[in-house]
């Protein structure tokens, strides 16, 4: 697949997105999760999620989704003023008194972690709603990975994405303006959505309908990291199989669960 289907060499934002798509470099973790819930075990599954909204490292997810109930947020909390304690870059300011209220009304959402996405409405509006009045430190990048987690791991269908150009993280924002420097950013993102619908790429890790907008968030993080900066294709991979060694049975099952990694250099980028 790698090998014969997509170009070894990426020049157009195209050929980038077809490539993050099909390579699972897009969010190599939805994969493991889906298979998670579909395979393994729901709950497991689900408290993984939270934990990754929590410390967004793969590892420390893993432990704490081991836990059940009341010990699953007792768990985060106790690990939380620990200086080792992984935290990917996304959540780097989950610390102190912010991070603490941040883990604090996540935990009043749902005692049993089982249940957090209860009450989640299901679009992405509501999604924002529900992140502004029930949730601390739940900006743009963390409500598009409630409704990813949701949507792409969980059989919790979220199907109105409507909104989303008027609220997107930063990286995405930016790399929507470096396309279109004469565009507004929502119009650029919605210029960029339609050269991506174009094509017709399945989102993963289900291939189960045409790719969405949030997808398309996310390509367009990925391809301004790869262009501008040190990214390159299967870095991610690479990276979040690596954070699941050493922590335990299920860990490594979801780690196999994801798209195979290939050596640095597979894709030659040479962006324009």
């Amino acid at each position: 697949m790698l090998s014969t289907t997509l170009p070894q060499t990426i020049r157009t934002f195209e050929e980038f997105a077809k490539v993050d798509i099909y390579t699972g470099d897009i969010d190599p973790v939805y994969w493991g999760i889906y298979r998670a819930h579909s395979l393994m075990d729901k709950g497991w599954a689900t408290r993984f999620s939270v934990a990754m909204l929590a410390y967004y490292h793969t590892g420390t997810a893993a432990k704490a989704a081991d836990l059940e109930g009341i010990p699953f947020w007792d768990y985060l909390e106790s690990i939380f003023e620990g200086t080792q304690t992984p935290r990917a870059a996304e959540r780097r300011h989950f610390r102190g008194e912010g991070g603490r209220k941040t883990l604090a009304s996540m935990r009043a959402i749902a005692s049993n972690p089982d249940r957090w996405y209860d009450a989640v409405p299901r679009s992405y509006k509501g999604i924002v709603r529900h992140c502004s009045e029930n949730l601390s430190g739940f900006g743009p990048y963390f409500q598009l990975k409630m409704c990813d987690y949701m949507d792409r791991c969980l059989d919790i269908p979220v199907t109105d994405m409507s909104g989303l150009a008027e609220n997107l993280p930063t990286l995405p924002g930016k790399a929507a303006r470096l396309l279109y420097p004469d565009r507004r950013e929502a119009f650029a993102f919605n210029l960029a959505c339609e050269r991506v619908y174009a094509l017709n790429l399945l989102a993963p890790p289900l291939f189960d309908r045409p790719v969405g907008p949030a997808e398309v968030e996310t390509i367009l993080c990925d391809w301004k990291r790869a262009k501008y900066g040190a990214h390159w294709v299967g870095d991610d991979v690479q990276d979040k199989r690596e954070s699941l060694k050493g922590h335990g049975e299920k860990a490594a099952m979801v780690a196999g669960w994801m798209p195979p990694t290939f050596p640095k250099g597979t894709f030659k980028l040479e962006l324009e």
